[in-house]
């Protein structure tokens, strides 16, 4: 598939790269924000279905709610992962900035 995604491009650097490299350069893409991002949003979405599952079955059984504290580390982990995509973007301006910079020089 990434095979496909690289024949498509107009770049003519991309067609003489092997099927290893590519996988390099889709790797080097990955970067700690990505996990940040991944991390947090999901975390906080499992943290917050958790915390709905035990509220409601300490609610039908007659208990106090214990699972109040989960939706106070929800936020944490939303502000870790939206942090993280506000990163992300700024990492594809700065690389399109750079990428029209040089477009610039070589005409």
């Amino acid at each position: 598939m990434t095979n496909q995604v690289f024949s498509q491009t107009n770049n003519p650097l991309a067609e003489n790269i092997s099927v290893n490299q590519q996988r390099n350069l889709i790797s080097a893409a990955w970067t700690k924000y990505h996990t940040g991002a991944l991390t947090g949003l999901l975390g906080g979405f499992v943290v917050m279905l958790g915390a709905i599952f035990l509220n409601v079955f300490n609610l039908i059984s007659g208990d106090k709610p214990h699972g109040i504290w989960l939706f106070i580390a929800i936020y944490p982990l939303f502000a870790i992962g939206a942090h993280c995509l506000d990163k992300i973007s700024e990492l594809k301006k700065q690389k399109e900035n750079i990428s029209h910079e040089n477009e610039k020089q070589n005409l």
